[in-house]
């Protein structure tokens, strides 16, 4: 800081709850924040941090009754951008983040062109700056063009500033090149995502294979093509002594092979997304190509492996695989509309709802799956409540109901499967970039600050603005 630059600090107060699980918190407590950086977190009524000069300007932040937690980190979105931005852009996938409490993204590499070479990646980084505060981490593809017969320059690509590496959606089927990428990132600790899905299993199959959708005479996805390409990958994985990471486990199997692998000590991970978790075939073919995504929905045994494979930590994180597709494109039916839906906005009241509330998840566990748990995936730092942290910092008010509207989504696609669903757990504001931002209906007017403690005890003073 330059000499003579003013000292903010500000107090946060009035939350229901410190929750972040990485810290040991969990109860009622007080954030001091010094600018963008957390200094301080305190009993309630603790007095002011060391460090406070008296020419300091203090402001009052109450936190107006909600939980407040570290911001999230998804390793698992689809921003488009470049070649896709009537289905969604930087800017707007960075303002449908940061509405739903995430600090960082990792950015797929299924744009057009692909993100394959340094160029690329200089240019989502530089684009992704001017989006908006929420971090985008460009993800490499893995082989050029997607086309899995050459891998891309590995070395170059992490130096320009790729995060990981993955042919998403395009499983890397060579198994001579898988091993060399795996070989690759054993030596130099990038990750390596799989997209796990032999397609010659697959054909032309477009939802789950079960008896209630090849009775209404849709083509199946069998667990198979799943399970077969984990079961591959773990080998490879397991040769090569690389870390690997399988992204949206959909099925029981696969939940058992890397139970099986981590129990070996292994450093295979998993992520599960939101709609995996909470929906099934049946829903599927009851709601239409919204609906349709790859891996497909499954059946209740799956769910229900991974609710309790993400409870007892065997599934690391939680990633919404946010894939947005314009209304035209989804129009299409169940054969001809692309795969994915939109999640990024709605992951948490989803997972809140349904999951910690039905009693199945702990809040706790929950929090750690985007935060903590995603950031030792990739080896970063994760969002903390902790002394010394940047301040990201989530508000999330876990009693009052919404419903779902997908028209009042950030996101420029509507592909929402969720749409109509009543939830709790929104997030409701965030800290991110040295300021509050505020999200949802009437967030603008509950947040307050009051200057000094005490000072401007009817809150008049608007701290922040909604995103």
């Amino acid at each position: 800081m330059s000499a003579g630059a003013e000292v903010v600090w500000t107090q946060i107060v009035g939350a229901a709850a410190l929750v972040d699980p990485a810290s040991d918190l969990d109860g009622p407590g007080e954030l001091w924040i010094r600018n963008d950086t957390i200094v301080a977190v305190h009993e309630v009524g603790a007095g002011r941090p060391e460090g406070v000069r008296e020419d300091d300007r203090i402001e009052v932040l109450d936190a107006g009754g909600t939980v407040v937690t570290p911001m999230f980190v998804d390793l698992h979105v689809h921003l488009r951008e470049p070649g896709g931005e009537e289905d969604e852009t930087f800017a707007s996938g960075s303002a449908a983040a940061l509405r739903g409490g995430y600090a960082v993204v990792y950015a797929m590499a299924n744009t057009a062109p692909t993100c394959d070479n340094p160029e690329r990646i200089a240019a989502t980084l530089r684009r992704a700056r001017e989006a908006g505060p929420v971090e985008i981490v460009p993800v490499s593809s893995l082989s050029e063009g997607l086309r899995g017969r050459t891998l891309v320059d590995l070395d170059a690509n992490a130096a320009a500033g790729a995060g990981a590496f993955s042919d998403d959606g395009a499983w890397l089927a060579d198994e001579r090149l898988a091993r060399e990428a795996l070989r690759w990132s054993a030596r130099n600790g990038v990750p390596v995502m799989q997209h796990c899905e032999d397609f010659e299993r697959t054909g032309t199959g477009v939802l789950h294979e079960c008896s209630c959708v090849l009775a209404a005479g849709v083509p199946g996805i069998s667990r198979e093509a799943e399970d077969r390409a984990v079961a591959r990958d773990i080998h490879l994985a397991t040769d090569e002594q690389a870390a690997l990471h399988i992204c949206h486990v959909s099925t029981a199997g696969a939940v058992d092979a890397i139970r099986r692998a981590q129990a070996e000590g292994l450093p295979v991970t998993g992520e599960v997304t939101p709609h995996h978790l909470v929906l099934t075939a049946a829903d599927a073919l009851a709601g239409g190509p919204d609906f349709k995504m790859k891996p497909p929905l499954r059946d209740p045994e799956d769910v229900a492996a991974l609710v309790e494979a993400l409870a007892d930590g065997t599934l690391a994180a939680v990633a919404t695989d946010h894939a947005p597709h314009s209304d035209a494109r989804k129009a299409a039916g169940f054969v001809g509309a692309p795969f994915g839906a939109i999640g990024v906005e709605t992951a948490f009241p989803v997972l809140y709802t349904h999951l910690v509330r039905g009693g199945r998840l702990s809040l706790a566990r929950l929090i750690t799956s985007l935060t903590s748990g995603p950031c030792g995936v990739v080896g970063r730092d994760a969002p903390r409540l902790a002394p010394g942290a940047p301040a990201r910092v989530n508000f999330l008010d876990l009693d009052e109901p919404r419903t779902v509207d997908r028209e009042a989504l950030e996101s420029r696609s509507r592909n929402c499967p969720f749409h109509g669903q009543v939830l709790s757990g929104w997030p409701v504001a965030s800290w991110i970039g040295g300021r509050l931002r505020t999200a949802g209906p009437a967030a603008g007017v509950r947040f307050r600050s009051r200057g000094a403690a005490g000072d401007d005890p009817d809150g008049s003073q608007e701290h922040g603005q909604r995103t």
